[in-house]
């Protein structure tokens, strides 16, 4: 049974005094908890086996006095008393009887030591109560100012209060008026405890002698009170006396003692002295004539009481049973009170706070209570204080901001008003950083939504200003849900909304999933830039270069520099300069973009160059006197499919130094280095071609400049070598006739004239075929394709189309030697 401390609903924590401490009556104090929600208590532990065996007092040799019988009185006693000003009991134990169905020993003869056949002594003796300290811990813990006399003002009233409610109500005297009686909460209200004593005046007690204190008191009494705070008739034992005068007489004089030991203390901010409006009323209670000291009560009526502080403090506590207006308009005052300090830190966490909470709960639970004015009217009152407190004095601890605040917030989101839903809205900043996620999902956010589509649109904008202070803490989901809404706000009737909803887009972005981003951000601003109200525009163009890396290349200059460049010339000026500074921004980056796109362009080019020099062979053609060709390392690519087309296109990128230049020979010409490749073009020939060399004609286009040399390059076949000279065959380029029947109506190039040899001036230009050994045709025209090179008297040439009114004569084709498979290898096997 020792042990079934466990059946409480609370946990004993650690010893802050033990039971040997002065004025303990035998019980240790701990601190300790509420299982369910955490609430702080204080547990009064007493071990039964160590009651029986400590006297009262030092000076006590009654081995019937000891800390036993006091004791249990005291722990039957706590549980029948409760009044605002007494110590509150939540929960009392006897380990020895978790039933309660310990015996009545108050009618026992109290001299008579407590045997072991009598009650079950193994066990303790368990109370719990609200939060609360020693007189004397409190009153060491005051610095020495004078705000502090107020305080100890205010401690003075709860205690007497707490005798008015003995004396006039229970009819009861307490018996042990002393600093050992008094606790006080984190709230510094001063609670009347230690009922050990406690005891009716004046009535039948069974006991010899007649009327008067019980035997119990009088036995004890001497031990348990000390000296200074025991009336003269107490201290001579004239119990007739007390059982003849009123039952207020001998507290009174204890409580006059102990004004004077309270005021005594530094930190009562009175300089050790009475104040001089108690003092009178002191001295009337500690007179040593029973018949006139006066009853505590009226002594309310001090104007040592007459304080904001204490005016408040009272009011506080009374406020449940105040009329409604009073209340709204104290509640309205409580943030002028806590700014200029006249309520410190205590006062508004442990008192201001708890009290506004169970009137705001009352209400808030009370069905169609919200329907009432002064109702509703103390609701919004009571908001603002509240947030102050949290915000002033909580903030430097988040468990006990997240403590205190989470219920009330949660509590006031189920109110269905547009007053207190907006005065809740104005403050999320507060709350949304230090509630834990699960409740701003949940308790906050899910009811917050309403307001997006309110019929009111104040609750609408505000809705949504506030909702920026929770997107960090949302869910997927709950993103989701939001985004939703906020296209919906691009449409609403009312402009500043819609500013705003661009603005919160901006700021939301980086929150967002890819996906939401990419469907959400850019239409929104789009749309926010075609809006007709200008602050619309404007916070769009700002919103979208916040949100520039949200923005690929592409997207910049497909979808928001279209967009945007719009407003270059837009009505108003302060558009027009926020789109040139957006466009600005922008430009930069697809410069940037533009610049790295070229260098990859270069990067991919020389992979590809340098990927095919690894796999051709290159030939270089230079100019010589007697027609010789080099051969050279730069190559190019051509084709392996071995098509005509690109045959032909190697042969027309082909150059070759021309065999005539004015004013030169043809030895300078060899030893002058190779020219440009638009210097001289040569048409290749095959060794088979029919005719003397010197006859071969000849084609050169003049330009007046050189250049750099001119390299072809062949890439070759697996089978076979190229050759030193890229050619095309004669019978491929279709080449024959007598030049008979050409036309001038053909076209021209004027640019690349074709020099036709012909006539006298065949022997001095360069002999073409010579270097082959082939024998060129008679006939002064070339024909390729359709297309003609016509010869002029003058030695010009030139391209000409085919006439549909004059048939051409077909000349006769010239006999083209055909080639083995193993004869002259020149690299048209792909033919």
């Amino acid at each position: 049974m020792g042990n079934s401390a466990s059946a409480l609903p609370y946990t004993v924590d650690d010893q802050i005094h033990p039971p040997t401490r002065p004025g303990s009556y035998g019980f240790a104090i701990h601190n300790g908890s509420r299982k369910s929600d955490s609430l702080p208590v204080t547990v009064f532990k007493a071990t039964k086996s160590s009651l029986l065996q400590t006297p009262l007092s030092r000076q006590s040799r009654d081995p019937s006095q000891n800390q036993f019988l006091c004791a249990v009185q005291h722990f039957r006693k706590c549980k029948t008393l409760v009044h605002p000003n007494l110590l509150k009991v939540y929960a009392t134990l006897d380990t020895d009887y978790p039933n309660g169905d310990a015996p009545d020993l108050s009618q026992r003869p109290p001299h008579r030591p407590v045997g072991s056949g009598e009650v079950l002594t193994a066990g303790d003796l368990l109370i719990v109560t609200e939060r609360a300290v020693p007189l004397a811990d409190y009153l060491d813990s005051l610095s020495p100012t004078s705000e502090n006399a107020a305080k100890v003002g205010w401690g003075l009233h709860n205690l007497i209060n707490a005798l008015g409610f003995l004396h006039n109500t229970a009819k009861l005297a307490h018996g042990a008026v002393c600093p050992g009686s008094v606790y006080v909460t984190p709230a510094g209200d001063f609670k009347l405890f230690n009922y050990s004593l406690l005891t009716p005046v004046g009535a039948q007690d069974g006991g010899a002698g007649g009327g008067g204190p019980t035997a119990h008191f009088r036995h004890f009494e001497g031990a348990v009170t000390p000296n200074e705070y025991r009336s003269p008739e107490r201290l001579e034992n004239r119990w007739d006396a007390v059982s003849s005068s009123a039952v207020h007489t001998m507290d009174a004089f204890s409580l006059g003692v102990l004004v004077e030991h309270l005021y005594g203390q530094p930190g009562a901010g009175t300089n050790g002295k009475i104040p001089m409006k108690l003092q009178k009323a002191v001295k009337r209670l500690v007179t040593p004539n029973i018949r006139m000291r006066p009853r505590v009560l009226p002594l309310l009526k001090c104007p040592v009481f007459d304080s904001p502080y204490v005016y408040a403090m009272d009011f506080l506590d009374n406020m449940s049973v105040k009329p409604a207006e009073d209340k709204v308009r104290f509640i309205q005052g409580l943030p002028d009170l806590l700014n200029r300090g006249v309520l410190d830190r205590d006062v508004a966490v442990h008192k201001v706070m708890p009290v506004l909470i169970s009137a705001v709960t009352t209400i808030a639970q009370t069905e169609g209570a919200m329907q009432q004015d002064v109702n509703r009217r103390e609701v919004l009152a009571a908001i603002p204080p509240l947030f102050l407190i949290a915000e002033t004095h909580l903030m430097s601890d988040p468990d006990e901001f997240r403590a205190a605040l989470t219920p009330i917030v949660e509590l006031l989101f189920r109110i269905n008003d547009r007053g207190v839903r907006g005065t809740l809205l104005q403050r999320s900043g507060l709350y949304s950083a230090h509630l834990d996620k699960a409740a701003l999902n949940t308790s906050v956010f899910e009811p917050m939504c309403s307001g997006f589509t309110d019929s009111s649109g104040t609750l609408r904008e505000l809705t949504l200003k506030s909702a920026i202070s929770l997107v960090p803490n949302l869910t997927p989901s709950n993103l989701e849900k939001l985004v939703r809404y906020l296209i919906r706000l691009q449409s609403d009737p009312e402009p500043s909304i819609r500013t705003n909803t661009a603005i919160f887009v901006g700021k939301v972005a980086p929150s967002l999933s890819e996906m939401s981003r990419q469907k959400l951000i850019l239409p929104a601003f789009e749309r926010a830039m075609k809006d007709d109200f200008k602050p619309c525009r404007l916070a769009a163009l700002r919103a979208v270069q916040s949100c520039k890396e949200y923005y690929g290349p592409i997207d910049v200059s497909t979808k928001v520099m279209p967009a945007v460049v719009s407003h270059l010339l837009d009505p108003d000026s302060e558009v027009r300069a926020e789109a040139f500074t957006v466009v600005e921004t922008f430009m930069v980056i697809l410069r940037t973009e533009s610049t790295k796109m070229t260098e990859e362009e270069r990067t991919r080019a020389a992979a590809a160059a340098a990927t095919a020099g690894m796999g051709g062979t290159g030939v270089a053609v230079t100019a010589s006197n007697g027609g010789g060709s080099g051969v050279g390392s730069e190559a190019a690519p051509s084709s392996a499919s071995g098509s005509y087309l690109s045959t032909f296109g190697s042969w027309a990128a082909a150059k070759v130094v021309s065999s005539t230049e004015p004013g030169g020979t043809a030895a300078d010409r060899s030893t002058s280095g190779p020219v440009s490749a638009g210097h001289v073009a040569e048409l290749p020939s095959r060794s088979s071609y029919p005719g003397p060399a010197s006859a071969a004609p000849s084609y050169t286009t003049k330009r007046p400049e050189p250049a750099a040399p001119a390299v072809q390059q062949l890439r070759s076949t697996p089978k076979v070598p190229a050759p030193a000279v890229a050619s095309l065959s004669l019978s491929d380029a279709n080449v024959g006739g007598d030049g008979a029947g050409i036309d001038s109506s053909g076209w021209s190039d004027e640019d690349d004239d074709f020099d036709v040899g012909g006539g006298g001036g065949a022997k001095d230009e360069e002999d073409f075929f010579s270097s082959f050994g082939a024998k060129p045709s008679s006939s002064t025209g070339l024909k390729i394709g359709g297309l003609k090179a016509a010869s002029k008297p003058g030695g010009k040439g030139k391209l000409v189309m085919p006439s549909k009114n004059k048939p051409s004569v077909a000349a006769p084709k010239p006999a083209v030697k055909k080639l083995s498979k193993d004869d002259d290898l020149d690299g048209w096997d792909d033919f």
